[in-house]
């Protein structure tokens, strides 16, 4: 049975493990820290005791915190006014374990959680590539409508850690309201 939980000091390791697994060697992604109060909701995906994959959802109230958190994209033109807005982000599963609905019910999980604290828009910055785990259909299966995307195809030198050649990376921008 697969649970849904906060993530741990313990976590941090394979959590990082997963994550890095998705880059070409030499890349990597912080893993973000579960602060509830600053608002931020890590949560962890785990069976049999070993997580299997993590997401975050971090609110914000202004539209300048909001930009300042972003990774990929820098415009929020398209992204409606909100009181508060859930920024969901690092998003990884287990590359043995995609496929399985794990980061489906992650982002079901946290869109709860950004509901029940006042969340108004939903706002993903993500990287679309090439790769069977890209999160463009998963974002698409929640109701989130992609607003704005441009190319990054030739982000890196030789090889895309995702695409293979040729790159057809996107950064992409996708917004959902409750």
């Amino acid at each position: 049975m697969l649970t849904i939980r906060p993530l741990t000091a313990v976590d941090r390791e394979p959590v990082e493990s997963i994550i890095t697994a998705h880059f070409a060697d030499g890349w990597s992604y912080d893993v973000p820290t579960n602060d509830e109060r600053k608002g931020t909701f890590v949560r962890v995906a785990e069976r049999s005791g070993g997580p299997l994959g993590v997401m975050a959802l971090t609110t914000y109230t202004t539209p300048a915190q909001l930009r300042e958190a972003m990774y990929l994209v820098d415009t929020l033109d398209p992204v409606p006014d909100a009181a508060r807005y859930g920024h969901i982000h690092a998003g990884y599963v287990a590359p043995a374990h995609t496929g399985e609905g794990i980061g489906s019910r992650l982002l079901s999980h946290l869109h709860e959680l950004g509901e029940r604290n006042g969340v108004d828009v939903f706002v993903v910055d993500a990287w679309f590539h090439g790769g069977g785990d890209s999160p463009a259909r998963l974002l698409q299966t929640h109701d989130y409508e992609v607003v704005h995307a441009h190319s990054i195809a030739g982000h890196t030198d030789g090889l895309c850690p995702k695409c293979g050649q040729p790159c057809v990376c996107e950064a992409a921008l996708a917004i959902r309201s409750p």
